[in-house]
């Protein structure tokens, strides 16, 4: 036990108090002092000379703290090391990222502009059949009208009560009906005309191959 806190050399054995502790118990692994050895505790054990121990057993303490450093040293270089492959994945995996997002928007630019390409080839078709068959109702009705009045004309011919007035007319009358009648009125869009199932188109295959886009491995 000290008797003053400043030099541990004034440590005492609290068996015999007024000894110093000066010799070192090898199989207790313990300092203690000389009467301890002859007459105490320790008188059946060997021991050691105090400095001699304390010089081994510091050097030991030296050399495992110096370990210990060195070890701690290698661990922190790991650990940098490690910190640097967090860092490098993180960019190659934000610059992968990059790389797919273009690679994906050039597959939309495609996409779009196939959809344009198509939509163009169904729109034309439908102007174009349209247009055809507008022709068709104005040509329709032209005829129509033309004949609505003619009979208006035949009709109040009919109501002419002098014979020699009727007959003035009746002739060119009667021939504008014969004409009238033999103008034809067949053309008319020829049946399924207006559908537009050929436009169908199948994305199946095309669906399925881009469901199996994987990432190149051995590239």
């Amino acid at each position: 036990r000290p008797l003053h806190a400043k030099a541990e050399q004034h440590l005492m054995c609290e068996e015999h108090e007024d000894e110093r502790i000066n010799i070192y118990c090898l199989r207790c692994e313990a300092p203690t002092c000389s009467l301890c050895k002859v007459f105490g505790a320790h008188k059946d054990c060997e021991v050691a000379p105090l400095p001699a121990v304390y010089q081994r057993q510091k050097s030991e303490l030296s050399d495992g703290i110096a370990m210990l450093v060195a070890g701690n040293d290698r661990i922190q270089a790991i650990i940098s090391q490690m910190e640097e492959i967090c860092r490098t994945i993180e960019e190659n995996g934000r610059r992968q990222k990059q790389h797919l997002g273009l690679r994906f928007d050039s597959l939309y630019s495609i996409l779009e502009e196939r959809k344009k390409e198509l939509l163009q080839s169904i729109a034309r078709e439908q102007e174009a059949k349209v247009q055809r068959v507008r022709g068709l109702i104005r040509q329709y009705g032209d005829h129509l009208e033309a004949s609505s009045k003619l009979v208006e004309s035949a009709i109040q011919a009919m109501e002419e009560p002098q014979m020699a007035v009727y007959l003035q007319h009746s002739k060119e009358l009667l021939k504008k009906i014969t004409d009238m009648s033999k103008v034809s009125m067949s053309s008319r869009p020829e049946p399924g005309y207006e559908n537009m199932d050929h436009f169908s188109i199948n994305v199946d295959y095309v669906a399925e191959m881009l469901r199996t886009i994987e990432f190149q491995t051995g590239a």
